[in-house]
């Protein structure tokens, strides 16, 4: 997932009331505050896009009751 992405992402869940801040994104990824810095100037791999993508269309994590 390229920065780009990842920062359209964060404003996707923020429009879509899924999230108020992106400290919340990060929350709901399980990363710390840092890592979604990280991920804002570098970008992130696949399975993070894959998380970001199920966060968005409002998928449990696998396993969970849904």
């Amino acid at each position: 997932m390229t920065p780009n992405a990842f920062r359209q992402w964060l404003a996707d869940m923020k429009s879509a009331g899924l999230a108020r801040s992106d400290a919340a994104c990060a929350r709901l990824l399980g990363v710390s505050p840092n890592g979604l810095l990280h991920m804002k100037r570098n970008g992130s791999d696949r399975r993070t896009a894959l998380a970001c993508r199920a966060l968005l269309h409002r998928l449990s994590p696998y396993g969970e009751d849904d």
